[in-house]
């Protein structure tokens, strides 16, 4: 160890502090904060532009083309430009500026998606919801590449992961409470000014989950310290990270994990409208009923398979949960009754607890082989590549869901109620709603297994590594 190390080991790392109660919950409001976003708006987004303002498919394959491009692109830039080292990280430290700046300006550019200027016709609708998507995403990457980057630096141990982990998915959870209950109740279809009301009380709710993350986002005196001494090292060229990214297995493994929950979130979210209004034939408010099953199972998943987790380990849980998801998928294709959809929806939503639940310790296991493969901390770099892969995810999304509804002749402007689509078009609502989201979870899962490498004797080596080199 240099007389450097040593100097920084001096420094008080605020241990306790990091792991106190206070000081978890509100850095898991950084959790609340983009899964709320998610929850409320990611997948209604699309459904608003082509049901209540009737943008053609033409311009709505093209916007969110732009906008996975955007996202592809400014993900792993905004993860590089964190890590370059800057004159300010000894005072305020690498990531808590960004984390303390860019929840509440995202959720300003998300009510503006929804409230487009009434006069556009639909080229001007096709540039707005562009702008719009490609500034919400460029705020909210800068913030989730920081906070997922300092989750391995805030919690250091399995315990301090699992534990931490939890505090996330408790509050996510009440992220899916607010975000997909409150919404249905606010915005009704066929009324368009109501996806503004409701984008309005959503920003409100962000603005707070804005500011309570600072106070849990704050670096230690030890931790600013390291990241001045890392960042006199040079700093790899953006392509070689990206190359030592896709050879480590561990991080290559969470990239088809995280891909496949992707796919999943994507298809199910952006596709629950479409199913609840001419699938099921129930207004927007009879959703309230449908995500409370879900959250229930979500809630009985969490603690269930956070003990899981410490009986059998990180990886076999994962893969356990990646499997159980797309299972729990399969008995959607069937349901055609809102009162049956209850039991099974309930099923659906503890299937995807189990594989969400280990998101965020895959990830702190692959950053952390990362920073004994560099040697330091890059990791938001890092968080930005995978991000990258996911938003690929919404171009396959846009041209699927454009595609199968051209073939099956979906009608947008239906109305609501069952029989209002043709049997082929409630098919290929069917078929995005459920089918394609049960089989790419599956598929990922499984490339994940066969990937992933940090696991027995391996898991013991890392550990003993980041306590020799001092990465935690």
């Amino acid at each position: 160890m240099t007389s450097e190390q040593q100097d920084i080991k001096k420094l008080d790392d605020w241990a306790e502090w990091h792991t106190s109660l206070k000081s978890m919950i509100s850095f898991s409001f950084g959790a609340f904060g983009f899964e709320l976003v998610g929850n409320a708006f990611a997948g209604l987004y699309f459904f608003f532009y082509e049901t209540e303002l009737l943008l053609p498919g033409i311009f709505l394959i093209i916007a969110n083309v732009v906008f996975a491009i955007w996202n592809a692109v400014n993900d792993p830039i905004i993860g590089y430009i964190e890590e370059t080292p800057r004159s300010w990280w000894g005072k305020y430290g690498k990531r808590f500026p960004w984390i303390a700046t860019m929840l509440i300006p995202m959720y300003v550019f998300y009510f503006l998606l929804f409230a487009p200027p009434r006069t556009l016709g639909p080229i001007g609708l096709f540039f707005w919801m562009c702008t719009m998507l490609c500034l919400a995403d460029t705020c909210y990457s800068a913030f989730f590449c920081a906070w997922y980057g300092m989750f391995p630096e805030k919690f250091r141990t399995d315990d301090a992961k699992r534990k931490g982990n939890m505090f996330k998915l408790i509050l996510a959870i009440f992220s899916v409470i607010i975000g997909t209950l409150l919404p249905p109740n606010i915005y009704e279809y066929d009324v368009v000014e109501s996806y503004a009301e409701m984008a309005a009380v959503i920003l409100l709710i962000g603005v707070v989950a804005g500011l309570v993350v600072i106070y849990g986002a704050r670096e230690d005196p030890a931790r600013k310290a390291l990241e001045v001494q890392q960042g006199m090292v040079k700093q790899d060229p953006f392509f070689k990270s990206l190359k030592i990214a896709l050879s480590n297995k561990a991080f290559l493994g969470y990239i088809l994990f995280y891909f496949g929950n992707k796919m999943w979130d994507l298809f199910v979210i952006g596709g629950v409208n479409y199913y609840a209004k001419w699938i099921l034939g129930v207004p927007a408010s009879e959703l309230t009923l449908i995500y409370v099953f879900f959250i229930i199972g979500q809630f009985v998943c969490v603690p269930i398979f956070t003990w899981i987790s410490k009986k059998i380990g990180f990886y076999k849980t994962a893969v356990l949960g990646g499997f159980l998801e797309s299972m729990t998928t399969l008995p959607l294709v069937f349901i055609r009754d809102v009162n049956t959809a209850y039991i099974f929806i309930f099923i659906t939503g503890f299937g995807n607890a189990a594989l969400w639940s280990m998101l965020a310790p895959i990830l702190s296991e692959a950053l952390d082989s990362l920073s004994i493969q560099t040697g330091k901390r890059d990791s938001s770099v890092y968080v930005g590549i995978y991000i990258f892969f996911g938003r690929l995810g919404i171009i396959v999304f846009t041209f699927f869901m454009v595609f199968i509804h051209d073939i099956t002749g979906f009608n947008a402007a239906a109305p609501i109620g069952k029989g209002m689509q043709t049997p082929l078009a409630e098919l290929g609502i069917i078929l995005t709603f459920a089918i394609i989201p049960m089989i790419s979870t599956a598929l990922f899962t499984l490339l994940f297994a066969l990937t992933y490498d940090i696991k027995g004797e391996k898991k013991a080596w890392l550990e003993h590594q980041l306590h020799e080199k001092d990465l935690h």
